[in-house]
């Protein structure tokens, strides 16, 4: 993939269009920053270059693959939409727009994307392995061997066709043929690690486990950050009886990604196998945790508390599991086993009636189902081992894949004037009369600016301008802008009665004062925040459980009385309509309040108003993704991962694919 990129970047840097020195380096940066999978910061570079020549295709087509890499679907389809818009002649366009819309399963449009691409270029490699991707995920894996084959007569030195054709043979278990493809593509680019894992599990398949073990180590050796080769290394050594290494296994693996729920799920069981209950428990319930709505840590852990006498504990867990889901037959026919234990016969019998009943219907639905027959049949243990994959990542993210990084997804903060200090580059630059006037006349030496943090001043330096002020104040009288900075920097150190006098004052001096009411409003918040902090009050707005969630969750239950802060972000609203921020903030403040609809209205209206904040567009996305709207939910959160929030990509990848 590099190296065709590479080609395509010679290519259109050789047009006529690309004669501008400046853009030249800019594409060539942003190149550089893409082929080390930096990202964002080449999404940066692409949309400078976008903003000042609208029309050229690089941009779009490299911010693209960009995107696609984060996966960001749906902003990477717009950029290659684009690209196909300004020149319908470029295959590669039509290609990558093939892969994005086969990665949202619009398998009959990716198709005819391919179809085109060969149309326009034939000898294109790359576009016949694309496809055969599309096969695979279409579980075609005939026409998926057989495009590889068209690509290896086009390039028969490249490595990762192999090693696909071997993927695709090993969904055929044709592991001779697997191994064969794997141990071509290793000669080919020895030093890919993905390779001899690949070729491990194909030997693993074949219960070659020596073999399937030494490539394991071999991938470990080339990349020992890689939490999938412990956790795949483990199976093997699960198969082969090494129990021990299993458990070491599973240990590095949690060593490098603790929150992964699936490697606790697994040492579980291991921990039960081996007698050691305690940690069983304590596994399945960090599983519980991780992943609150899967019923099989509650019907797992039930039985460990069931062999180890806690009946009540087990019943309580099997109930849990049949809350969640109604018609797991087993869990009745455990749970009445548990009520016989305590003497609770009538209980008993019910549940055994239930089971009965979940069963006979299960074999009238079931169709061939085997997960349906899995929770019918009783025999079922659902205490093996499991093999499935999981949503791993890196502990030490050393690359630009940020959506594999482990963030806690909320709401972005208010926006607050703070004091401007020398290498924070975090700060918005908006333009307004009134704060040109507060920063021509500063009395603590730096200006002012807006920003979604408080600046970072010692308490000392705090205290030595705040004295500054007051000797200002002896020598101007009452000057709102004094008092202003006293407000600022009391709310710096977290003295938020006095600040709110400052601003107060402030306004009680000049009742115009759209900004004063402005940091008012974000003091008055940030003082309910912190008092709720105390009482361990979670946002209103936060994305959590398991990986299957598919919208937010409301944390909060408790109401808290935000109208002061409203009526202030009113107050500036109505003293300055073009005031963006403040609509922003208020559509924070309404979210809190639970008025979603109008928290949408706001943000909407300060993206209108300016200056376009990313953080509009991500806290916008949040919560038109929890009101279900997902489609314009995910352009959102696409957008402000566009403008450099790069926890955007966490949500993409976990709520928008």
């Amino acid at each position: 993939m590099k190296h065709k990129l590479l080609t395509i970047l010679f290519l259109l840097l050789s047009m006529p269009m690309m004669a501008q020195f400046d853009i030249n380096h800019y594409l060539r940066e942003g190149y550089a920053d893409l082929n080390k999978s930096n990202y964002t910061s080449a999404i940066n570079r692409f949309n400078t270059i976008i903003q000042v020549k609208p029309e050229m295709l690089e941009p779009y087509y490299f911010r693209g693959f960009c995107k696609y890499r984060l996966d960001d679907y749906q902003g990477a389809y717009l950029d290659f939409q684009r690209v196909i818009e300004l020149n319908p002649y470029f295959a590669d366009g039509y290609r990558m727009r093939g892969v994005i819309k086969a990665l949202q399963q619009d398998y009959q449009d990716a198709m005819e994307d391919f179809a085109k691409a060969l149309e326009l270029d034939p000898a294109n490699a790359n576009i016949y392995t694309s496809r055969s991707y599309t096969y695979m995920s279409m579980k075609n894996y005939d026409l998926a061997i057989a495009d590889v084959n068209e690509a290896l007569k086009i390039n028969k030195d490249e490595a990762s066709s192999y090693f696909l054709r071997g993927y695709a043979k090993m969904s055929i278990n044709d592991y001779d043929g697997a191994i064969d493809d794997f141990t071509k593509g290793i000669k080919l680019n020895a030093y890919k690690p993905g390779g001899y894992a690949q070729r491990a599990l194909a030997y693993c398949e074949k219960e070659e486990y020596k073999l399937a073990i030494a490539d394991m180590d071999h991938a470990i050796e080339l990349d020992p950050q890689d939490p999938t080769y412990y956790f795949n290394r483990a199976i093997i050594r699960y198969k082969s009886n090494d129990l021990k290494g299993t458990m070491e296994d599973y240990n590095k693996v949690l060593e490098l990604n603790p929150d992964n729920a699936l490697t606790f799920y697994n040492r579980a069981i291991l921990n039960t196998e081996i007698g050691k209950t305690g940690e069983a428990v304590a596994d399945y319930s960090k599983v519980i945790e991780l992943s609150p709505r899967n019923i099989l840590p509650y019907f797992n852990r039930g039985a460990v508390k069931f062999e180890a006498g806690d009946y009540y504990g087990a019943i309580e867990d099997w109930s849990q599991a049949i809350e969640i889901f109604p018609d797991f037959a087993k869990a009745y026919q455990a749970r009445s086993s548990a009520r016989y234990q305590i003497g609770d016969y009538a209980g008993a019998k019910a549940d055994e009636r239930t089971a009965k009943q979940k069963i006979e219907e299960y074999v009238k639905r079931t169709d061939g189902d085997s997960l349906m027959a899995d929770f019918a049949d009783t025999s079922y243990n659902f205490r093996k081992v499991i093999e499935f994959d999981s949503d791993f990542y890196r502990a030490n993210m050393d690359d630009g894949e940020v959506q594999n990084r482990r963030v806690v997804i909320d709401l972005k903060p208010l926006i607050l004037l703070t004091a401007k200090l020398p290498g924070d580059d975090s700060l918005i630059t908006v333009y307004l009369q009134s704060l040109e006037q507060l920063n021509s006349k500063s009395p603590t030496g730096f200006g002012l600016a807006f920003a979604d943090h408080q600046a970072d001043i010692p308490v000392d330096t705090v205290r030595f301008l705040l004295n500054q002020t007051e000797q200002a104040k002896l020598q101007s009288g009452f000057d709102c802008g004094l008092y202003f900075h006293q407000g600022m920097l009391n709310s710096v150190v977290h003295n938020y009665n006095q600040s709110i006098k400052s601003y107060s004052s402030a306004i009680s001096i000049d009742p115009k004062f759209e900004l004063a009411y402005l940091n008012r409003a974000a003091t008055r918040y940030l003082m309910i925040e912190y008092i709720n902090s105390l009482d361990d009050i979670a946002p209103i707005v936060s994305i959590g459980g398991d990986n299957g969630a598919r919208r937010p969750e409301v944390k909060q239950e408790v109401q808290t009385d935000y109208s002061e802060v409203i009526e202030d972000l009113d107050v500036a609203i109505q003293l300055n309509p073009q005031l963006g921020i403040a609509y922003y903030d208020r559509g924070n403040v309404k979210c809190m309040s639970k008025d979603f609809a109008g928290a949408i209205n706001d943000y909407t209206r300060s993206l209108e108003v300016g200056p376009e904040l990313p953080q509009a567009y991500y806290n916008r996305g949040l919560v038109l993704i929890y009101l279900k709207d997902k489609e314009k939910g995910c352009y959102d959160i696409g957008k402000a991962g566009e403008m450099g929030i790069e926890d955007a990509y966490v949500v993409l990848k976990k709520y928008c694919k």
